[in-house]
C-alpha cells in the first residue's frame, strides 16, 4: 500500500516535492496539489505514533540467539520469562 497525501482544500491527490527530517520520528513533507485548478502548496507533518509489534532489536543479542536455537514449543516460555506475551 502506498502512502498517499491528499489536498486539504480540494481532496485531490497531492505530490510530495521535498521533505525535511526534523528528527528520527518526525518529518515535514512539502506538497503540491495535482489539480491544476487548485494548485495548493502545503506542508504535512508525518510522525511516529506508536508500536504495533516491538523490534527484535530491543531484545538482547544473547537472548535472541537463545530464541533462535530453541524449538518453537519452548520459545513461548522464554517470552513469558521476559514478560512479553
Amino acid at each position: 500500500m502506498a502512502f498517499r497525501v491528499y489536498c486539504p482544500t480540494c481532496g485531490k491527490v497531492a505530490r510530495i516535492t521535498s521533505s525535511n527530517n526534523m528528527n528520527r520520528q518526525f518529518k515535514q513533507a512539502y506538497c503540491i496539489c495535482s489539480n491544476p485548478a487548485c494548485g495548493h502548496t502545503f506542508v504535512m507533518n508525518v510522525e511516529f505514533d506508536h508500536t504495533l509489534s516491538p523490534s527484535a532489536l530491543s531484545i538482547p543479542e544473547n537472548l535472541r540467539k537463545q530464541i533462535r536455537e530453541t524449538d518453537p514449543a519452548h520459545q513461548a516460555s522464554l517470552f513469558q520469562d521476559m514478560g512479553i506475551g
